[in-house]
């Protein structure tokens, strides 16, 4: 747990107590402080302006009727004097939680404020589901209870792994895609993992787009966007390895991806003795990782692990319970839809006018 620590001074002011001698936390007049339980809390009562200003809490606003609050509370030194401060160590409370507090002066009515005291967060956004807690929940809502034999936990594992092949072709996943940069060979027009092991990815699953880049120029370099193509336009092309600038690009999509350029690189724009000097960038599309160990996490974001237990309970109620299958599917398509929703960009929108031609066209 933390270790707060708070300035307290004394000036004039005015609240709802009305007008006179108030405290100032941190120099903000008698504002509503926040305690979370565990945590420690210094309030330093050094400043002068604390001379004869006892500062402490109670469970009464302005302590009256009098209850002062002393657990985990304790004062040290002379208010007004070097070192002096209150220290409350805010104590959890089984089930009601800590008390609402006020701190005050005890020697002057109507100089503090409330002190609201809260439950303690977990201050950790890390949950990642193992893959057997991920069956465990799927099952559950299937309606399938109680110890998974080897053949189940076989079967839902294949199936997490079958729906992720099929997220894959829902479309463009942002957590999973990916830059390679790739050193042009002179010549060279296919570009794939056999080719270069150690810079061609080897899980793409297709290419988004791509680009040339010039480094020959370190503290400036120029990238220049390549057009994609497809198979049609790449095949009818008659001299595929004619030398040049590259500036088109075709993806063959098989079991392990290769890339072809048009034209091949130069000698003008590739380089043996610096390859970094040259290169082919594109943005690819890796695929999902299989679901391996039960005791391993998954490689998805937490953005889709709802759709991924209402999915995996879907494919898991075809089998075990076809009776909450349209259900499943039902919860399980609105949350994919949520997901891959806050799974864009967020881009800017620009809107261009329309223009008109002689009659409207």
């Amino acid at each position: 747990m933390a270790t707060i620590t708070y300035t307290v001074t004394v000036a004039t002011g005015t609240t709802q107590y009305g007008t006179g001698n108030r405290y100032y936390i941190n120099g903000e007049l008698a504002p509503v402080l926040y305690l979370q339980e565990g945590n420690t809390y210094i309030f330093d009562t050094s400043d002068s302006t604390n001379d004869t200003h006892i500062f402490a809490f109670s469970t009464n606003p302005n302590n009256s009727p009098a209850a002062p609050y002393t657990t985990g509370v304790t004062t040290t030194g002379t208010s007004g004097q070097s070192g002096s401060n209150t220290t409350i160590v805010v104590a959890p409370v089984k089930k009601t939680g800590a008390p609402v507090l006020f701190y005050y002066c005890t020697a002057h009515a109507g100089m503090g404020g409330a002190a609201q005291t809260i439950a303690p967060t977990s201050e950790t956004t890390e949950y990642n589901p193992q893959i057997d807690d991920i069956i465990e929940e799927a099952f559950e809502r299937t309606g399938v209870h109680g110890g998974r034999t080897g053949y189940q936990l076989r079967s839902a594992r294949r199936s997490l792994n079958i729906m992720f092949q099929e997220w894959g072709n829902r479309g463009v996943h942002l957590w999973k895609v990916k830059l390679a940069k790739i050193p042009l060979v002179e010549g060279q027009a296919e570009y794939n993992f056999a080719s270069d092991s150690t810079n061609f990815p080897q899980d793409i699953d297709t290419v988004l787009e791509a680009y040339y880049r010039n480094n020959s120029t370190t503290t400036a370099p120029v990238d220049v966007a390549l057009t994609k193509i497809d198979r049609s336009t790449y095949s009818q092309t008659p001299n595929k390895l004619a030398k040049g600038t590259p500036s088109q690009y075709y993806v063959e999509r098989k079991l392990n991806p290769s890339v072809f350029l048009y034209t091949t690189p130069s000698s003008s724009v590739s380089s043996t003795t610096t390859p970094s000097s040259f290169q082919f960038c594109f943005y690819y599309l890796a695929r999902i990782q299989d679901a391996g160990s039960y005791n391993y996490t998954s490689d998805i974001v937490n953005r889709f692990y709802p759709c991924m237990m209402s999915g995996l309970a879907y494919y898991l109620s075809q089998k075990y319970s076809p009776d909450r299958s349209q259900e499943l599917e039902r919860r399980y398509e609105s949350e994919l839809l949520r997901a891959l929703d806050a799974d864009n960009q967020g881009t800017s929108t620009f809107i261009s006018p329309q223009t008109f031609y002689g009659d409207g066209v």
